[in-house]
């Protein structure tokens, strides 16, 4: 790619980040933007205008800048920015040249895809981003290997540093994480949305006797008991898990495109059973001995 078209895609890119930066409700002081962004304040400033321009209310509190998103202001915030035909092949092919696939650019491009006129807007921006990070943590948390929370916002003391953490879950809502924190050696809650970004690390978990969740209702139970299940589902019954019991997410994966499976502990027996009878012949059970004998069990007694 030429020089120039690189200039004018960190531009672009840098724009999508600062969207991500001004969204929730603590805003960010202009010098601390300039610092993540690798610029300098008089863009930031020259940014704003561009936002302002394109349909967002950047407001000052405190001098700490943020996107508005009171009431009054939803109407213009959500038919901003109509990109005409030639526009959507422009920003297609900047993504494009990203490289390497990542949820974040695969979302950007399936929606200039099918859409001619762009009217997603920083939300639906923002949650791609946060979907990319709930991906990268899931990783963590199914490989079992340490992470990097970058630029995370601590609103206790209102300072942004990188946080080396072990993921150990998701809450329910998947807006928090819990995860142990290496410099503290404690067990903590992370705000999805008050992450600037997500790095995978290297390492594998040291400290996982520590960790400690609360009663999570995995597939409706909560309890310290753990039986390992490992099971292999048909396209269906992965969809219909994902649907039905998004907190089993980190525990699912996808191999060689087509083959499916959950492979976790579940606190107690009757909910995932439940869910494996009331799907006959979509799913195997490839590992799980007390889960097979109560399936067994289930099945002589004629309860399902």
């Amino acid at each position: 790619m030429a020089k120039s078209g690189q200039i004018e895609q960190q531009k672009i890119l840098r724009v999508f980040k600062l969207i991500n930066l001004l969204q929730g409700t603590i805003g960010k002081p202009v010098h601390r933007l300039a610092e993540l962004l690798e610029t300098d304040e008089r863009t930031i400033y020259r940014y704003f205008k561009l936002l302002e321009a394109l349909g967002f209310v950047v407001i000052k509190e405190f001098n700490k800048y943020k996107i508005n998103e009171r009431p009054e202001y939803l109407s213009a915030a959500s038919t901003f920015g109509t990109f005409s035909q030639e526009e959507n092949v422009w920003l297609k092919s900047l993504i494009e040249s990203q490289g390497k696939s990542n949820l974040l650019r695969d979302s950007l491009l399936q929606k200039l895809q099918l859409k001619s006129e762009v009217k997603q807007g920083s939300e639906q921006l923002f949650k791609a981003n946060l979907g990319r990070f709930v991906d990268l943590i899931g990783q963590g948390i199914s490989l079992k290997k340490q992470l990097w929370l970058k630029d995370y916002y601590s609103l206790s003391s209102d300072t942004v540093s990188d946080r080396l953490v072990e993921p150990v879950g998701f809450s329910s809502d998947y807006e928090n994480i819990h995860a142990f924190e290496l410099e503290s050696k404690s067990m903590k809650v992370f705000k999805i949305e008050r992450i600037g970004d997500v790095v995978l690390g290297s390492e594998a978990w040291k400290y996982e006797s520590k960790h400690e969740l609360p009663g999570q209702a995995l597939f409706g139970y909560t309890g310290k008991r753990k039986f390992p299940v490992k099971l292999k589902l048909s396209k269906k019954a992965y969809q219909l898990m994902l649907e039905e019991h998004p907190n089993a997410l980190p525990f699912m994966t996808i191999k060689n495109r087509n083959h499916y499976y959950f492979i976790g502990e579940v606190a107690q027996l009757p909910g995932l059973a439940r869910f494996i009878l009331g799907l006959p012949g979509e799913v195997k059970l490839e590992e799980g001995e007390e889960m097979r004998a109560y399936l067994k069990e289930q099945l002589d007694r004629g309860v399902f």
